[in-house]
C-alpha cells in the first residue's frame, strides 16, 4: 500500500508560522499600550479611582482655640491664620476633647482676601479635665 508523505518544507517565499508567534505579538502590543495608558496618566496627573488627589496649591496653618463653659452650655473661640499661594481658601476646624479625642465641636470658615480667620462656636459640654484640642481637618479653594 502507498504511503503518501505531507511534508511542511521551506519553499523559500515564506517560512512556517507558529500559532505562538502571533499570541506572541498580541501580548506583547496589549502591554506596550498598558505601559502607554500609564505614562500618560502619570505624566498628565489624572487620578485614578480611589486615588487621592493632592491640591496643588502649598499652604501654611495655624490655629489656636479657647474654651468657655458655664453650667451644660460651652463655647469655643476659635482663632486662626492660613497662608499659601491661593487667593482664598476653606478651613474646617474640628474642635475635640483632649482625653477622648472626641468631636465636640467644629466650624467651617471662608478665608477670602484675608490671612485671618476665627469666631465663636457651640461645644458640647461637659469638657473633660484634659481640656480641649482644635485641629484643621480640611482646607481646600473657597467656592
Amino acid at each position: 500500500m502507498p504511503t503518501y508523505e505531507w511534508t511542511a518544507a521551506n519553499d523559500g517565499y515564506r517560512s512556517p508560522r507558529s500559532p505562538w508567534r502571533r499570541v506572541q505579538i498580541v501580548i506583547g502590543l496589549g502591554v506596550l499600550a498598558c505601559l502607554c495608558v500609564f505614562a500618560v496618566r502619570y505624566m498628565t496627573g489624572a487620578p485614578g479611582d480611589g486615588t487621592p488627589v493632592l491640591d496643588t496649591t502649598s499652604y501654611k496653618t495655624n490655629v489656636d482655640c479657647q474654651v468657655n463653659t458655664v453650667g451644660s452650655q460651652g463655647t469655643v473661640t476659635i482663632n486662626g491664620t492660613i497662608t499659601g499661594d491661593a487667593p482664598s481658601y476653606t478651613v474646617t476646624v474640628d474642635v475635640l476633647d483632649a482625653a477622648s479625642q472626641q468631636r465636640i465641636g467644629g466650624q467651617t470658615f471662608e478665608v477670602r482676601d484675608t490671612t485671618t480667620f476665627g469666631g465663636t462656636t457651640p461645644a458640647q459640654a461637659p469638657i473633660g479635665p484634659a481640656g480641649i484640642e482644635c485641629k484643621i481637618t480640611k482646607v481646600g479653594p473657597a467656592h
